[in-house]
């Protein structure tokens, strides 16, 4: 660790002139990369390393562009030579997860989650214009193939886990057939691609950012706004998700400038929270079965819950039976039981 701080420290002398007074080591999250938080005279920028530099220039690129444009994401500052190391704007400690949690569902809340949406809707419009998808870390664009990896990632790393039966061809055609579905969207703008409570940080101004869009691509904007809205730890109630919901609608509307068919955005972005939902659930599934690691095996009861109240309420517009079959399997009690002794 001690090489990283050296490196990071010798990063933003090169960028200030003068050494930082103090360097923080801030806590990891879900990746491998490694945050620090360096104090100068003038206030404090964050300091990132990731081995990953596919994943860096992704970042940074996608962030030089959006800053170009007024959008609300962090400044860069200086990258390292190797392309390991970079130096951001700092824009505090606090999500709006965090407000969520402490403050509980108030108005304060939900205003700053109509103006994420807002926000949202800007940065998938705005920023889409003249980029590069080449730039992008995995595929250009979240088309058929990109839908079926994350069916086939909840598939391999969730429901085959459980070893229960299934009719595995039929449930590949299902597949098929909603992702076939799923490809036919009327809009295809800056897919943010991870749009959830912790990726927005509120400032005091009350003005909200984005971080974490490195693995954006092109594709629906209803698969950000489904990511939102049905964080399993953010777990809105109905009546929010609806609301914000619309808010996000009129929002998208007043940014391309014209009107939407609201009933066909609405069944498609119901599409796009199920496959939203299997990819967290693949997520958890990687992390907390094959990984062993403590927080993800924690969230899976959660975003099986989840994934039992959309299905309940929500209809998808398409007809896909073994999938049905195989869903209702994974939300049962058993199952959710299974995994919900590991929070103690």
């Amino acid at each position: 660790m001690q090489h990283l701080v050296e490196s990071v420290t010798s990063l933003y002398k090169q960028w200030k002139g003068t050494e930082p007074i103090s360097v923080d080591l801030l806590p990891q999250s879900g990746s491998e990369r490694r945050y620090f938080r360096l104090h100068g005279k003038e206030g404090s920028v964050i300091g990132t390393y990731g081995a990953n530099i596919k994943e860096n220039d992704s970042f940074i690129y996608f962030s030089k562009s959006f800053k170009e444009k007024n959008l609300s994401v962090p400044e860069i500052f200086i990258v390292s030579e190797d392309g390991m190391f970079y130096l951001q704007e700092d824009l505090g400690n606090v999500s709006l997860l965090n407000h969520l949690e402490s403050k509980g569902l108030t108005d304060e809340v939900y205003d700053l989650f109509k103006k994420s949406l807002e926000a949202l809707a800007r940065l998938q419009v705005k920023g889409d214009d003249g980029l590069d998808y080449s730039q992008c870390l995995t595929n250009a664009e979240f088309g058929k193939q990109a839908i079926m990896a994350d069916l086939l990632y909840f598939k391999y790393y969730f429901l085959d886990a459980l070893r229960k039966p299934y009719d595995k061809q039929k449930l590949i055609d299902d597949f098929e057939a909603l992702s076939n579905y799923l490809t036919h969207t009327e809009y295809k703008y800056f897919m943010f691609r991870d749009f959830q409570s912790r990726n927005i940080m509120v400032k005091e101004d009350n003005s909200v950012h984005f971080i974490d869009y490195q693995g954006g691509m092109k594709g629906a904007p209803q698969y950000d706004a489904a990511s939102m809205l049905w964080q399993a730890r953010a777990n809105l109630p109905d009546d929010w998700k609806n609301d914000l919901l619309e808010d996000y609608m009129s929002s998208f509307e007043t940014i391309i400038g014209q009107s939407i068919d609201k009933a066909i955005f609405r069944s498609q972005y119901n599409g796009y929270v199920l496959i939203r939902l299997l990819q967290v659930l693949g997520a958890y599934g990687f992390r907390g079965l094959f990984e062993r690691k403590a927080q993800f095996l924690t969230s899976i009861p959660l975003a099986l819950r989840n994934l039992r109240e959309f299905f309940q309420n929500q209809s998808l517009g398409i007809a896909v039976p073994e999938f049905r079959k195989v869903l209702d399997m994974c939300v049962a009690d058993e199952i959710i039981e299974q995994f919900t002794p590991t929070q103690a």
